[in-house]
C-alpha cells in the first residue's frame, strides 16, 4: 500500500460526502473530525466500510450536537463514553477519551472524555495497531502513531500497548481479526493473551 495514496478516493460516494460535510461543520468552530478505527483499516485493505466511525476533536458533546443539529439528528448511545449516533445514517461520532480500569471483566472501566486529548494518546486505548488509525476527510492526512499500516502490509496483528490486557474480550476479538483478515499474531501479543484471564466474560 502506497502511503502517499489518498484513501478518500476509496470511500463510497455517499460516505465521502457525509464525512466531508460533517468535517466541514466541525472545523467551522475550530474542531477536527477524523475517520478512525475499522473504517480506516478497511480502506487500507481496499474493502468498503459498511459504516463510518469518526472522532470529533476539539469540541464538547453539546457543541457538536448543536452544531450539526440543523442537518443531522443525534442521540447519545453511550453518554458516559462520549458517543453520538447519527439517526438514520450508519455513522457514530465519538469524542477522545481515556479509560481507567476500575473493576473486573470488559465493562469495569472509568471513562474520562477529553476533546483536546492528543490523537496518539486517544489511540492508545484501542486494541490493535490496525485499528489505531485516523484519516482526515478534508486533507487526506493519515494518522498512524502505532505503525498500523506497516502491520497491515506485513499481515501482522499486534496489540497497541499494555492497556490491552485490561479487557479480556480483546483476546476473542484478536482471534476474529486473525481469521477475518488472514493475519499472523505478533509473538508478544500471543504471550500477552496467554496471561489474560477470561473467566469474567459472559458466556
Amino acid at each position: 500500500m502506497d502511503p502517499s495514496k489518498d484513501l478518500r478516493g476509496k470511500l463510497p460516494e455517499n460516505f465521502a460526502s457525509l464525512a466531508h460535510e460533517l468535517a466541514t461543520l466541525i472545523s467551522s468552530k475550530g474542531g477536527r473530525l477524523l475517520l478512525v478505527g475499522g473504517s480506516v483499516r478497511d480502506l487500507l485493505l481496499e474493502e468498503v466500510p459498511h459504516e463510518l466511525d469518526v472522532e470529533a476533536r476539539g469540541l464538547e458533546t453539546d457543541q457538536i450536537t448543536s452544531l450539526i443539529a440543523p442537518k443531522f439528528r443525534t442521540e447519545e448511545v453511550g453518554k458516559s463514553f462520549g458517543v453520538l449516533k447519527v439517526k438514520g445514517l450508519p455513522i457514530e461520532i465519538s469524542l477522545p477519551r481515556t479509560e481507567r480500569k476500575t473493576g473486573t471483566g470488559h465493562k469495569g472501566f472509568s471513562v474520562e472524555i477529553d476533546p483536546h486529548l492528543p490523537f496518539e494518546e486517544a489511540s492508545a486505548r484501542r486494541d490493535f495497531t490496525i485499528n489505531a488509525l485516523g484519516l482526515d476527510p478534508l486533507s487526506g492526512e493519515l494518522l498512524d502513531p502505532y505503525n498500523g499500516q506497516k502491520d497491515l502490509d506485513e499481515g501482522i496483528l499486534r496489540h497497541v500497548g499494555p492497556a490491552f490486557s485490561e479487557d479480556p474480550l480483546r483476546v476473542l476479538r484478536g482471534m476474529q481479526f486473525i481469521a477475518r483478515f488472514n493475519l499472523q499474531p505478533a509473538e508478544e501479543t500471543v504471550q500477552l493473551c496467554r496471561n489474560i484471564p477470561i473467566e469474567h466474560l459472559p458466556p
